[in-house]
């Protein structure tokens, strides 16, 4: 009995964490007015540290979950409806993307990639774990995103900046 148990709670504490991090995903932009509101700069700065970091979790948390649920025995069976899911939410913040504008609409599309590339790995893995080989398709597809994440920031960044004008003589 209890080793029928343990897997179906950790499946679904993997299902209910993704779905805070989705969730989170969707939601965070409503908390950067009580952020906006805080009275000092340091608090400000402290406060968005908090909430990058939280995403970053969150991030973390959706690229890990669907390798977890896709390894055990079963994981193949509950493929299709985890993929579904993923692609579900992933769509769902890609056109939350298209209607954003700024740090919102960046960070929307960050999601959608994560999530994307999370069901990919998950399923690869399963695969992996199916045949009893090693899974590396998790690791460097996390290292993949992280250089990715990092590449998109400086060109998002660099994007933002105002072009030179030559001097009027």
């Amino acid at each position: 009995m209890l080793g029928i148990l343990l897997p179906v709670l950790q499946g679904a504490g993997s299902v209910a964490l993704s779905l805070v991090a989705f969730a989170l995903a969707l939601t965070w932009p409503s908390l950067l007015g009580p952020i906006l509101r805080l009275r000092t700069d340091r608090a400000r700065i402290g406060a968005f540290a908090a909430l990058g970091v939280v995403l970053l979790l969150a991030a973390g948390i959706l690229y890990a979950v669907p390798g977890v649920l896709l390894r055990d025995p079963l994981g193949l069976l509950l493929s299709v409806p985890v993929a579904a899911l993923w692609v579900i939410a992933a769509v769902a913040l890609v056109v939350r993307g298209m209607v954003m504008e700024g740090a919102a609409r960046a960070i929307s599309f960050a999601f959608a990639v994560v999530a994307g590339a999370g069901v990919l790995a998950g399923i690869v893995a399963g695969m992996l774990a199916q045949r009893e080989l090693p899974d590396t398709v998790t690791p460097t597809g996390a290292f993949l995103l992280a250089v990715g994440a990092l590449a998109a920031v400086i060109f998002w960044a660099r994007a933002e900046e105002p072009e030179s004008r030559p001097a009027a003589a």
